[in-house]
């Protein structure tokens, strides 16, 4: 008996759909790649043309280069690539084999990048770029306590925004200014408040096509010993800030006087400093910090107070000193305390208060009187009277009157 080996068709037909299934679980994908859809011609369509577009970095100062990158796809080599800014081409480049490309550009204002391929109508995305204005600062020495001229140049000339500047010392904003740029060019003067460590920063607004920009400025104040003898422009900083304390000083120049040295230690007696009459590192820094001295009475409307503890007069006009000098009262402790009045004004005396020749005298109880002398030491030491440096008596004899008020307190 045979047996039959044939199977029936349907089995061959299962057996072979297995088989394909099989396979394309065994194949690699890219076998099974999509055929693109035939065109109304026949032929595959094209992918689309693309382009990007880079920027090497998003904000470059005037005068900077940019660079710009991208990628054309599919890539073909020799494609030209023109680049835009603001709307306007500003570079030409071509692509390679693998339809990258790169140019740079030196923008002179700011607006956004686009990279155009003519040939296929495509353009990337627009980037946008700021350009920040060019600026130099130069300035001059520094010098405690004068002004210091900061020369401010900006490219391109063309801009016109708005500068302001702020000073900053031992990280406090101290001085703030502003003007317009004009030409290419702003000219600030800023006080030196002090010694040590400045910032002038310097913050540039946006103007038509360029961008904010912030600079900054550094410098240093150095100090000096200043005593009788000394020549620099430090003197003429040291007695511009004692005369905005109302310290009585000389003419302002550059040379250390001797009556500089009575002003110092004016200074020094009135902010509690060593009286030594030599101008070092703390005396600077007091400086940077002093207010002017307050009278201890606001009435009369004009008077003057001797402080027999600091050993210093003042001149005071509305509540406030008009000026302050050093001045030795008795060696003893004997010049009177309490409120008095000037009873006799006499340019010269000798023999009135005493025997000795006394100077713009202005007598105001008993044989008690503020004169001109020499010499006025940093403590007491006179019989009783006030004791005042000669060259400056003329000062204080002029702005006083018989009947003024004058309080003695220690």
């Amino acid at each position: 008996m045979r047996h039959l080996t044939t199977r029936p068709k349907s089995y061959r037909a299962a057996l072979a759909a297995a088989l394909v299934t099989l396979g394309a679980l065994l194949l690699p994908a890219a076998a099974f790649a999509v055929t693109p859809e035939p065109s109304p011609t026949g032929e595959p369509t094209p992918p689309p043309t693309t382009i990007t577009c880079l920027l090497s970095q998003p904000a470059v100062v005037y005068g900077g280069t940019v660079g710009v990158t991208g990628v054309v796809q599919p890539a073909v080599e020799g494609q030209e690539v023109t680049v835009t800014l603001a709307g306007a081409p500003v570079a030409t480049a071509f692509t390679d084999v693998a339809g990258a490309y790169a140019a740079d550009v030196v923008p002179r204002g700011g607006g956004d990048v686009v990279a155009i391929l003519a040939a296929a109508g495509t353009a990337s995305t627009p980037l946008p770029l700021v350009v920040k204005p060019g600026v130099s600062v130069a300035r001059g020495t520094p010098v405690p306590f004068l002004r210091l001229a900061y020369t401010v140049k900006v490219t391109p000339a063309r801009y016109t925004g708005t500068v302001v500047v702020r000073l900053l010392h031992r990280g406090a904003v101290v001085a703030v200014t502003s003007t317009r740029c004009r030409d290419g060019k702003v000219v600030f003067s800023l006080p030196l408040r002090g010694v040590d460590g400045f910032t002038a920063r310097f913050s540039l607004a946006a103007a038509g096509d360029l961008g904010p920009r912030v600079v900054e400025n550094r410098v240093q104040v150095k100090w000096r010993t200043l005593k009788v003898g000394s020549s620099s422009q430090h003197v003429r900083g040291l007695l511009t800030a004692l005369n905005r304390l109302r310290i009585r000083v000389p003419a302002i120049g550059t040379t250390f006087t001797s009556r500089c040295r009575d002003s110092v230690v004016a200074f020094q007696k009135a902010y509690g400093l060593s009286r030594t009459y030599v101008v070092d590192y703390d005396d600077w820094r007091r400086l940077e910090t002093a207010k002017r001295v307050r009278p201890r009475y606001a009435a009369p409307r004009i008077h003057l107070e001797v402080d027999k503890h600091r050993q210093i007069l003042m001149v005071v006009v509305d509540g406030a000193v008009l000026g302050l000098i050093p001045v030795s009262t008795g060696a003893t402790g004997n010049t009177p305390e309490g409120s008095f009045s000037i009873q006799r004004k006499t340019p010269v005396t000798s023999g009135l208060y005493g025997p000795d020749f006394l100077y713009r005298t202005m007598g105001f109880i008993g044989n008690f009187a503020i004169h001109g002398y020499d010499p006025v030491p940093p403590y007491p030491a006179s019989h009783g009277c006030i004791r005042e440096p000669i060259w400056v008596a003329d000062w204080v004899y002029d702005h006083s009157f018989v009947g003024e008020r004058l309080f003695i307190y220690h």
